[in-house]
């Protein structure tokens, strides 16, 4: 093995693209809240209830149709890592389709049932008036499930290329559109349909989003290039599989907030104030793991590019720095809502009280817990474990969420309710460890335990890893030193100088768009595999020069700000032996 690993290129890819993904989980989560917001500010604490009993019935559908989403990006990523756009190609295609249908169909569903779902999430619970304005919402907003779908695939287009500002700023304007249309709304239209009006704002950000979307990918040259595709059975159970675990979190939070809102009014009869407590502080928490995703957000796509080079070391590194920076950034953001509870809750419609500061101090010493948890969601997620990625999004939010609330809340009262909201995810990582360790065992890989990847990871060798500063006009000197590495693993000394030449032409394009150059060399059976990454701009990909017949071939993508070249050597046994 010679020269540096990749902690430089991780590190610096990570770092650039943080900002915009808490950004982006930031605006996700307000997208989720913002008709609250507003119902707390205009209509008070009947407006606020009114908006929890019908925020879940099309969160639990539009959930369904994420998973269909971030299962396309996925899988885009996986072929991308390993630079096959036309697989990332029909991935896309084939979602974009799986969530076109899906989002109509769901769309009709909600609005022909929407008073149905009204009366599950606890609508038999509370005054009519406030049964109504739900259903009247409800209808409203059922052309969310679709619009929203499809601005947030090319969100996820967005995601896998690395442009997290570009999908942050997407967020951004499906909640100024949103937040203006809903406001119009609300001052001009009459009393008995003002929450209708909210249903309207909230559709209407969805159509911005994904029109917007449209623009933005045009503008940054980012062709699409969809095709009508209907996904085989495999490429759809594929999707389905790939994305859910992550959509399970969504899925069992809008599932949960159906189930908290009949456990508060049944735990407490009689107290008016304590659903739209209870959501006040449920909707600042939900600000905060917006932000607390940023991380786990930021790495993600890198585990997918990594898992599907077989690159472990890669993988490993994504892991410790992502997990470093997020416990870190998790604390600044805790202590940053805590400090601005007073103006938070202003801005959800109510003044602070005693509940809610309580409340959210006991909900934010919880979040460092809550980030790690969302690491192992999303990397078993992106490397393939999906039965534990599933464990870990939904035993905390789901199975023990609601347990401990049902428990609790006859105990210590409203304690049990601040304490169920993020308390669960102290109580989820202390059973799931001991399980994922359990597991582990079974590998005897004791550095890698907590990875669990496949036993294919370590068949093949890694032969060299090799980095090259970003920082460097002139980077002759450390291809020169690269030279020697290389002649000494490959057994071809033609070959090696062939793969030599091309490395550094392809190496000069690189520096005029990227910073940052790693190159591996893998060997695995009869074939050797060349990566080379760099962190930047899309750079112009030389001709392949090398033309030693079928038995190589050449493939370039890029994916996550990376641009990613393979060269594939087969046929000839290209590795010296010792």
């Amino acid at each position: 093995m010679a020269g540096k690993s990749s902690g430089s290129v991780i590190w610096k890819n990570i770092l650039s693209n943080y900002p915009g993904a808490v950004l982006y989980g930031l605006l996700f989560n307000i997208m989720l809240m913002i008709d609250s917001i507003i119902a707390g500010l205009n209509l008070g604490a009947k407006g606020i209830a009114a908006v929890a009993l019908g925020v879940p019935g099309y969160g639990v559908l539009a959930a369904v149709i994420y998973s269909l989403i971030h299962g396309s990006g996925l899988r885009m990523i996986w072929a991308k890592g390993h630079s096959d756009d036309r697989g990332a190609l029909r991935a896309f295609n084939g979602g974009a389709t799986l969530v076109g249908i899906s989002g109509l169909v769901f769309a009709v569903l909600i609005f022909a049932f929407a008073d149905s779902i009204i009366l599950i999430c606890g609508g038999d619970m509370v005054n009519t008036d406030i049964r109504n304005n739900a259903v009247l919402y409800l209808m409203f907003c059922s052309p969310i499930v679709f619009l929203t779908a499809l601005g947030m695939l090319l969100q996820e287009v967005m995601n896998v290329l690395g442009y997290q500002t570009a999908r942050a700023a997407l967020g951004a304007i499906n909640v100024g559109v949103n937040l203006t249309v809903s406001i119009l709304c609300v001052v001009f239209l009459p009393a008995d349909m003002k929450l209708a009006g909210l249903g309207i704002g909230t559709s209407a950000g969805g159509l911005a989003e994904f029109i917007s979307g449209i623009v933005i990918l045009r503008v940054m040259k980012v062709h699409l290039g969809y095709r009508p595709l209907i996904p085989r059975p495999y490429e759809i159970a594929e999707t389905v599989r790939c994305g859910f675990p992550a959509a399970a979190d969504y899925f069992a939070e809008n599932v949960l907030m159906g189930i908290q809102n009949n456990l508060i009014l049944a735990g407490f009869p009689g107290d008016t104030m304590i659903l739209p407590t209870a959501e006040v502080v449920c909707n600042i928490t939900y600000f905060a793991s917006g932000t607390i995703k940023g991380a786990a957000i930021a790495t993600e796509p890198l585990f997918g590019v990594f898992y599907a080079e077989r690159d472990v070391k890669s993988i490993r590194k994504v892991w410790q720095q992502g997990w470093v920076i997020g416990m870190f950034m998790s604390v600044f953001w805790a202590v940053l809502f805590y400090v601005s509870l007073p103006a938070l809750s202003a801005l959800c419609g109510m003044e602070m009280s005693q509940d809610i500061s309580r409340g959210m101090f006991l909900c934010m010493i919880f979040t460092p817990v809550m980030h790690t948890v969302y690491m192992f969601t999303l990397y078993y997620e992106a490397t393939r474990r999906f039965t534990l990625s599933m464990a870990f999004a939904i035993i905390p939010d789901s199975c023990l969420y609601a347990l401990m609330m049902a428990f609790l809340i006859p105990i210590i009262g409203k304690d049990g309710i601040w304490l169920a909201i993020t308390g669960n995810q102290v109580i989820g990582l202390i059973i799931l460890v001991p399980l994922v360790l359990f597991i582990a065992a079974k590998t005897g890989r004791r550095e890698d335990r907590m990875l669990l990847l496949p036993e294919e990871f370590y068949t093949g060798a890694d032969l060299l890893e090799f980095e090259i500063p970003g920082d460097k006009a002139d980077v002759s000197a450390d291809l020169k030193r690269l030279e020697e590495p290389m002649q000494s693993v490959l057994s071809d000394k033609e070959q090696a100088d062939a793969l030599l030449r091309y490395a550094a032409e392809l190496v000069s394009e690189m520096c005029k768009t990227s910073k940052h150059i790693h190159i591996k060399l893998r060997a695995e059976g009869e074939k050797t595999e060349l990566f080379i990454r760099s962190l930047g701009r899309r750079f112009n990909m030389p001709e392949y020069t090398m033309a030693h017949g079928d038995n190589e071939s050449v493939s370039y993508s890029y994916v996550y700000k990376m641009n990613i070249v393979c060269i594939t050597l087969t046929g000839r046994c290209l590795v010296k032996t010792d």
